[in-house]
Order: structure tokens, then sequence, then C-alpha cells
């Protein structure tokens, strides 16, 4: 199985997404002009002016991960997904996230799932540390026929503070964060797999999960349900990884700002995402973060291999940071004090943009 085969092609979606930009005009505000836009090339949020200071925004939504948790009736973690889809975008700039606004649709309205959502979204704030700021709730049947969440997000930085991979050189290092599971990518696979293998939702996960607390229990009972496993809510970074650019920037932290060269959110496109940050350079993870025990059983039962499991999934890799080599070690220690489980994956090199890694059929090239 793959991605492709269970309705999403990325390449195709790449396609359409390219159509889009290039049908799109100039921007009426120009430059120097409160909101002109501040140009980011693949980056993972966009910038306008704001004086002295820089706004950064992005949109996101859950997915067909919503399927999953309304077959289920359990929403109170997929309003952390979409606030955290959003803030770990933004991070990825160098910004601040400040505030969220959330897009709700429904076919039928019910108190019951919209109080849901409320409380998700309001732990997904909390966690982020933004205000809700507002939002909008549409009852559209026979246009939406099951429930469908999204969001914005405000971000802002000092102007000349972007974290953009202009500086980034071969030797820079990799850091790895761990991811908390699955997150929320790749979900029509994970239903088509999940058909395939015939598990039921509501029982002990076949597979070995251990207990470090990583996932959230929400059905009740001491074993962990695979619903538990493949629904567990997207990490948010903001702590630490908020924490320490401002750290650096106020000349408290590991490095100086200087040194934290560029961040991916490691989502769709897994480790193609890296790519997106400079245009020449390699990426080579040559000690990747221990895969998540979910991501072998949804490679065992769809038989989907290693190379295409990387460009859906994160793989338990769910953000990267590259800083300079001096300085890597200071950083990983710091956040790894904040954040168990991070450490260094890689570096960056000369032979080309392409990432490359110890499974030598995971090679990307392009984005």
């Amino acid at each position: 199985m793959d991605y492709a085969s269970s309705g999403v092609d990325i390449d195709a979606e790449g396609l359409a997404i390219s159509s889009l930009i290039n049908a799109l005009g100039s921007s009426v505000r120009a430059p120097g002009e409160k909101g002109a836009p501040v140009p980011l090339p693949g980056g993972f949020g966009g910038i306008v002016e704001f004086g002295d200071s820089r706004l950064a925004l992005a949109t996101d939504g859950v997915g067909s991960k919503l399927q999953l948790a309304s077959q289920v009736g359990w929403l109170q973690g997929v309003g952390i997904d979409c606030i955290a889809m959003n803030v770990n975008d933004l991070i990825c700039v160098g910004a601040e996230p400040l505030a969220f606004v959330d897009y709700i649709a429904v076919p039928e309205t019910d108190p019951k799932v919209h109080s849901a959502l409320g409380s998700s979204l309001d732990e997904g704030c909390r966690l982020a540390r933004v205000t809700l700021a507002g939002g909008e709730t549409a009852t559209l049947p026979g246009i939406v026929t099951e429930l469908d969440l999204s969001g914005t997000a405000l971000g802002w930085f000092p102007a000349g503070h972007a974290i953009t991979g202009d500086g980034l050189e071969s030797g820079d290092v990799l850091i790895g964060l761990p991811s908390s599971g699955i997150h929320s990518n790749g979900y029509s696979l994970v239903r088509a797999v999940l058909e395939r293998s015939g598990a039921p939702l509501d029982e002990a996960v076949p597979f070995d999960v251990g207990d470090d607390g990583r996932i959230a229990k929400w059905a009740g009972g001491e074993e962990v349900t695979l619903g538990e496993v493949l629904l567990n809510p997207t990490r948010i970074y903001v702590d630490p990884l908020v924490n320490l650019v401002l750290a650096c920037r106020e000349g408290k932290g590991p490095c100086s700002s200087e040194d934290l060269k560029a961040m991916a959110h490691i989502t769709g496109g897994g480790l193609s995402n890296l790519l997106r940050l400079h245009d020449s350079l390699g990426w080579h993870i040559d000690d990747p973060l221990p895969v998540h025990p979910e991501f072998s059983w949804i490679a065992d039962i769809g038989s989907v291999n290693n190379k295409e499991m990387h460009r859906t999934f994160n793989m338990g890799m769910g953000m990267v940071l590259a800083v300079s080599e001096d300085v890597a070690e200071a950083v990983t220690e710091w956040l790894s004090e904040r954040l168990p489980g991070t450490r260094r994956v890689g570096s960056l090199n000369d032979d080309g943009r392409r990432v490359t890694h110890p499974d030598q059929s995971v090679i990307f090239e392009h984005y």
C-alpha cells in the first residue's frame, strides 16, 4: 500500500499547489508598508511587515484524523492537533505564536460536539500559550458530510530575526525532537491500513507501546487501545523551541540567534520537508530517532515500503533543528533537558540537494 493508493498523491498535490501559486498576482501592499509580504521561499509560514516587527501566519487543519475521532466519539484531542499543526509551522520561521482562530464545519449542529471541540481547543491554546481570538462555525448540510476543523495562527518576531535557512552551511548539525506519535498527517493511509487489519479501535493495541506515558488515555480501562494510539494528539513544540529562540535572542540561551540556522516541521512529505530550507545543500540523517511501534505496525499490515513511510509520516521525529556545529552539543543538552529523547540525528553536506538516510532506499531529491 502507499499514500497515493489510499487517495492522496503527494506529487499531484505539489503540482496543484504550484498551479495555485503561479495564478496568484503580486501583493497590493508595497515594500515598507504594513502588511507587505516578506519573501521566505519554502518557508513554513507566511510573513508580512509590521513596522519594527514581522507578523507570521499559518493555516492548517486536522484532516481525516477527524474521521477516526468521530468514529470512536473522542474529540478531546483534535483541537490540540489543529493548534499544533499551525503553531509548529510558525515556530519554524522563528515566530512566537500569539493568537489562533478556528473554523468548524458540520453537517448538523450538535452541542456535545461543539463542547468537546471547545475543551480541546482550550487545552491546545494553553499548551501553545496563545489566545483563541475568535472563529467561525458553519452548518453545511449537503456540502459537508462529516465534521471538519481547521484554523489559522498568528505569530510575531522582531524584524531581522527570521529563521530562514539562508545561513546554512556544510557541517551544520541536525537535532531531532521526538514526535508524540503519528501527529496529523497520513491518515488516509492509516485508515486504509486499519480497514485491511480489521483491528477494532476500542480494544487493546496489537503491539507493545511501552509505558513511558507517551499515549494519552481516554478510553478507560488499564490497557492502551488502538484508538488511543492512533488518535494521540500532535505534540506542540512551543516548549521548548520558542523558549530556546527567545533565550538565544536575549543572550540567555546556549547559543546566539545566528547559530539557530533552520527548523523543519516534519509533516506531510516526511523527511522531504528538509529540502524546503536550502537550494543546494544535502541533508544526511545518520542516527535517526527511534521509530514508534505504530509506524512499524502500519508498514507491516499495509506492506508499505520504508521510503513511502518516511515520505508520508514523521517516523518518530516531529521537528528538526539545524545549528552551527560548534554549539550543537550545548543546544542538544539544553533541549533534551526539556524534551527527553531529543538528540543529534545528522548533518548537512555538499553532496547535492537531497536527503539521505542509513536505509539507502530512503532518498529524497524533491519535496
